[in-house]
């Protein structure tokens, strides 16, 4: 019985997905379980892959991954060296904040709100780079303008918010894309972005950069 089995089990070995080399940047995040590393093949990249990563009984897996996603119309720049406008996504390691859109809460594990009438970001000095509920002025996301899709699933990304430098950048989000480059978030299709709202954790790192830049931190 058990030579009859051997074959049978070496195809299923050899037909079962293997992971990915496990990036070297994992090794680095302390205590976290769950990591979420964007990349691009350059710094100019407006599109890249996304590969969600979670340990298990202590060795790294993938638990979703080659999810494609659009990047900054401007590629990747340095999180202390972009401003606001520059169009680029803050390459770096950043800690997601919580969870907000206009769908129903699918299942966030780090919070949620609601995208409403006057639910903006601020691009404001007197508290910029947060959620404000007020109408929106010029230099504000309006969130609810965006809501149709865009705005339907997002993850704020904690980039310049601890503590927020005024121009720096602001609204850098993970959110649902709608086919073209950012002006600096990251954006998946829906079924994604829908998943990692419902898999991001507390303790959840967010890694992203040109591949170069991650191989080395």
């Amino acid at each position: 019985m058990i030579r009859r089995l051997l074959p049978l089990l070496l195809l299923v070995l050899l037909a079962a997905p293997a992971d990915a080399a496990t990036p070297p940047v994992l090794g680095h995040l302390g205590s976290a379980t769950r990591a979420l590393i964007v990349t691009g093949p350059t710094a100019s990249s407006t599109t890249g892959t996304a590969t969600a990563w979670q340990k298990v009984n202590g060795t790294w897996h993938v638990a979703r991954g080659s999810m494609p996603v659009h990047l900054g119309r401007n590629g990747f720049r340095s999180a202390s060296s972009r401003h606001e406008g520059d169009g680029t996504t803050p390459a770096g390691k950043f800690h997601l904040r919580y969870a907000f859109g206009s769908a129903p809460n699918p299942g966030s594990r780090i919070g949620w709100k609601a995208v409403v009438p006057q639910s903006c970001w601020s691009g404001e000095r007197a508290d910029y780079n947060r959620w404000a509920h007020r109408a929106c002025t010029s230099r504000d996301e309006d969130l609810y303008a965006s809501r149709r899709t865009a705005y339907r699933y997002v993850v704020a990304v904690g980039f310049n918010d601890n503590p927020a430098v005024y121009g720096r950048g602001s609204a850098i989000f993970l959110h649902q894309s709608i086919g073209v480059a950012t002006s600096g978030c990251v954006s998946f299709d829906e079924a994604d972005i829908n998943y990692l709202v419902r898999w991001i954790t507390a303790d959840t790192w967010l890694v992203m950069g040109p591949e170069s830049y991650v191989s080395h931190l």
